[in-house]
């Protein structure tokens, strides 16, 4: 069975892909959501997505950048799933 190689060239194209993505919460979700995040978004974490969070009481902000589009949409889909997650363990009554 034979793979697909692609050709190794000393040039490649770098593009710059970002995103902002906001959410609205109830009363201090955004902050504890923010607070959640804070290990996936620490210096070091970002292998090929660079993440900034800003929150307040019920807003989140998160800033994507990546240098392909193909990285950015896996790092969106990725916080998508943490937020997500976050929201519905926050919410969760015991």
């Amino acid at each position: 069975m034979s793979q697909f190689k692609s050709p190794k060239t000393d040039k490649q194209t770098f593009v710059k892909a970002t995103a902002e993505i906001k959410f609205i919460f109830d009363t201090n979700m955004g902050l504890a959501i923010s607070e959640a995040l804070k290990p996936e978004t620490s210096l070091g974490s970002e292998r090929f997505v660079h993440t900034m969070v800003e929150a307040d009481d019920d807003h989140l902000t998160l800033r994507l950048n990546a240098s392909d589009l193909g990285d950015l949409r896996a790092g969106v889909n990725s916080y998508f799933n943490l937020v997500k997650a976050s929201y519905e363990t926050l919410s969760t009554d015991l």
